[in-house]
């Protein structure tokens, strides 16, 4: 069954700046047309104040009832221009094709079903156009007296109105069909960008506490410059200021990788035990601490490369800040029908209830830390699906569920190499 659309706010003012152009040019016709004519113009003149007061009520309402509006408008347009054909040629004169302006414009505006009904709507004023004429309220110009004259003409033109009122409807579905996708990808964008946003200024917060950290270890050695500094201190400043560099690189490389859910990339196959040796390279040193088992089978899955290091890097890099030293993290990856899942287990301290049900929601100042939020946007915009859950015995467990791709097809580092 049809439905009654509602115009956007860019269709609403465009029809407004229309009626309002319309209606000053019908008055400048009817001005001419009275001082050619005289008093017979009466139906053209009636049109003048309904365009006046419908265009001004428009103006004042269309924002808030939209569809009312523009369906008022339509109707007072069917009406004038119906004033307008009583006055020339009459229903055997052909203008009742004039009233296409009246269907094309529900069309566009209020969609098929609007158009549907205004063919229907325009086809019987025609036919009252008609029936006025047959009692005596004849068109001024270009009538034809006989009524076997004017049938044909009219049921031609009535032929026309439905053709175009049928057209229009089919056209207007894909036309509104156009702008709710124009619509949900803007809204989609817009989102993406809010985002964005959120991720950054979050980011750009959880960078201040290593430069702030950075700054103390210069103040060390600037108090220290006029002496030496004893081994020891050396040891303990450069191992603090790697540890600060890491952390910055770290957080720096975050913050480009928001970009990653914004780009709209072709999605390609990942090959995972890749990714997570990237991974731990990047690490480094950070998992002296921890001891870490890898061993990932050959698995490959559909994704972004840079997301999916970004994933695997953010959950690794989780583990490393925030369980102590000594705690075993394993990597792995098991295939179930249609997917590849990565696991990350630890048997930390885990990770408590009332803080685990927010680990992924977006961040705020007084959220969670970035990565995990921002592992949920990525794992999205690549079809996958991140999961915790505590581990049996203790600890966290992360499940990563990307879409398989065929063992075959080649990745791009394979193509690369």
């Amino acid at each position: 069954m049809g439905v009654v659309l509602t115009p956007d706010d860019v269709l609403l003012r465009r029809f407004g700046y229309v009626r309002a152009v319309g209606g000053t040019g019908w008055l400048v016709t009817v001005v001419v047309l009275f001082a050619l004519f005289g008093t017979p113009v009466w139906p053209l003149a009636l049109g003048v104040p309904v365009l006046a007061v419908v265009t001004t009520w428009y103006f004042m309402r269309s924002h808030r009832y939209p569809r009312t509006a523009v369906a008022v408008s339509l109707m007072a347009d069917a009406i004038v221009l119906g004033g307008g054909i009583a006055f020339v040629g009459g229903s055997g004169s052909g203008l009742v094709m004039a009233y296409t302006i009246v269907i094309v414009s529900a069309g566009i505006l209020l969609g098929p079903s609007a158009a549907r009904a205004s063919a229907l709507g325009c086809g019987v004023l025609a036919l009252v156009q008609l029936g006025v004429e047959e009692v005596g309220f004849e068109p001024v110009l270009l009538f034809a007296p006989e009524l076997g004259e004017r049938l044909p003409i009219l049921a031609l033109s009535l032929a026309v109105l439905g053709g175009i009122g049928y057209l229009t409807a089919i056209y207007a579905s894909r036309l509104h069909e156009l702008i709710a996708e124009a619509g949900a990808r803007a809204e989609a964008v817009r989102h993406r960008g809010h985002r964005s946003r959120s991720f950054i200024a979050k980011a750009a917060l959880e960078i201040e506490q290593p430069l702030q950290e950075l700054d103390e270890v210069t103040g060390e050695l600037e108090a220290a410059a006029s002496g030496d500094l004893a081994a020891g201190d050396r040891d303990r400043l450069a191992s603090r200021l790697r540890r600060v560099m890491t952390r910055l690189d770290s957080e720096i490389g975050l913050i480009t990788d928001v970009g990653t859910f914004d780009a709209e990339s072709r999605p390609e196959p990942v090959s995972l035990p890749r990714v997570v040796d990237d991974v731990l390279a990047a690490l480094g040193g950070r998992l002296d601490s921890h001891t870490v088992d890898a061993d990932v089978p050959p698995v490959k899955v559909v994704g972004n490369r840079r997301a999916a290091r970004r994933v695997v890097y953010n959950l690794v890099e989780n583990v490393a800040e925030h369980t102590p030293a000594g705690t075993a993290v394993r990597i792995t990856a098991v295939t179930t029908a249609g997917h590849g899942v990565l696991v990350v287990v630890d048997d930390g301290p885990g990770i408590p209830a009332d803080v685990a049900e927010r680990l992924f929601d977006p961040p705020d100042t007084s959220g969670p830390r970035v990565g995990l939020p921002l592992v949920a946007e990525l794992c999205a915009a690549m079809g996958a699906e991140c999961r915790y859950e505590p581990a049996p015995g203790g600890g966290s467990r992360f499940l990563v569920a990307f879409r398989r791709a065929p063992s075959s097809t080649p990745t791009p580092d394979e193509q690369q190499a």
